[in-house]
């Protein structure tokens, strides 16, 4: 919020003394400056977006309608916007675009009137308008989904992949989202979500593990190095726990970093583990180091890293093309930038598998190799993404959780 805005809100006050005379437009003054000052501290002390609640899902069973939860938000003009109870909300639009679904603060006049029959309304509530439109208006407003609407196509279904929502899948990537502050720990600090975007203040929580057979600390230094960048550069407070064994429960983590040399394997404990962890949301980054590789098994060899997770934990992983969240989730990229080395870099949903050695270029390339600044630049940049990608996994995950069990 700038100056101007500030400037904006009228702060007039009653002066109080005997024999003033009360009518509506000194009632009204009197009532405005507090209400003022109320939405001022909500923009100065607090974030505009969705508090708390306001998910939009489909209805069940799904057709061309959604349900919006109970909730509460600020707009951009300080208004407190709450939704008491489930709102049933019915798709207008039959044409094949997108169609943006939002709430915005409404005044509702209400009785009782004077005089009682044919009067003016003597209250006002503070209610909303949710509203489908073609575009996002100029006047304040709070964007709650978006969908790629095709209603001769079908029903309006939940995501199937939350960060890439299909045609007449419920897309919730640009809602401002805004954690609550109760100011009693270091943990409860405001939080502002905003998928598709900087997440300043975030909590991520990273596991570094030396895989069976790998040389404990490969890698390690430039952990610790993109651990600063994320904290100093992006305001994330980031908990990086060394050298974790996989039999710890390692659930508490959003992302595991499997740091591998060339002796590269997992048993089946190890195997047992990962897999409840990205059953957890959990995303798992392992990586090949091309230094410890080559003093171990000489260059140029096979790495049995990809092998292991895909035999061992049965995913299918792909290359990251253009348009792959992880490509633009804070730093845009047309591709996957190298790191060390030039590389493969592959995904599933919660495992990436890299041998670009993104470990080493994070701490300025391998001994006697130094990198370009160019290149390390870009190894941090899609390390943030990577970082961010697991937060987001990890956090849908959570909420599923906690809505299932509610």
């Amino acid at each position: 919020m700038n100056l101007k805005d500030i400037f904006a809100f009228p702060f007039k006050r009653v002066n109080p003394f005997p024999g003033l005379a009360i009518d509506a437009d000194t009632w009204r003054d009197a009532h405005d400056y507090s209400r003022n000052q109320q939405r001022l501290h909500n923009l100065l002390f607090h974030e505009v977006g969705i508090i708390e609640g306001l998910e939009v899902t489909a209805n069940d069973p799904p057709d061309l309608s959604v349900n919006i939860n109970p909730g509460f938000a600020i707009d951009a003009e300080g208004n407190t916007i709450i939704v008491p109870a489930v709102y049933h909300y019915q798709i207008q639009n039959r044409d094949k675009e997108t169609i943006y679904l939002i709430i915005q603060f409404r005044e509702i006049l209400e009785g009782p009137y004077q005089p009682p029959e044919g009067g003016q309304p003597t209250r006002i509530i503070d209610g909303y308008r949710i509203q489908e439109r073609d575009d996002l208006p100029d006047e304040p407003h709070l964007e709650l989904a978006r969908i790629d609407l095709d209603a001769a196509a079908g029903v309006i279904t939940d995501a199937a992949d939350k960060l890439q929502p299909a045609k007449n899948e419920i897309g919730l990537n640009f809602r401002k989202e805004v954690k609550k502050t109760s100011g009693r720990s270091s943990d409860e600090r405001t939080t502002v979500i905003v998928p598709g975007d900087f997440n300043p203040g975030k909590k991520v929580v990273i596991g570094y593990v030396a895989a069976n057979g790998s040389r404990e600390g490969v890698h390690l230094h430039g952990l610790r190095n993109l651990a600063r960048e994320l904290e100093l550069l992006y305001n994330w407070e980031v908990e990086l726990e060394e050298n974790v064994a996989l039999n710890t429960g390692i659930e508490r983590f959003s992302l595991v970093y499997l740091t591998g040399s060339r002796n590269f394997s997992l048993n089946d404990e190890e195997r047992s583990a990962l897999r409840g962890f990205m059953k957890s949301g959990g995303v798992i980054v392992a990586e090949d180091c091309s230094e410890a590789g080559k003093q171990e098994n000489g260059a140029g060899k096979h790495s049995p890293v990809h092998d292991e997770l895909v035999e061992k934990l049965k995913v299918k992983m792909k290359p990251v093309r253009q348009g792959d969240p992880l490509l633009s989730s804070i730093n845009v990229f047309s591709g996957i930038p190298r790191g060390a080395r030039e590389g493969v870099f592959l995904k599933a949903d919660y495992v990436i598998y890299s041998d670009n050695d993104y470990g080493c270029a994070w701490q300025g390339g391998c001994k006697g190799d130094p990198l370009s600044r160019d290149v390390i630049r870009g190894a941090f940049e899609i390390g943030a993404n990577i970082i961010d990608y697991a937060y987001r996994m990890k956090t849908s995950v959570r909420k599923q959780t906690i809505a299932a069990t509610d």
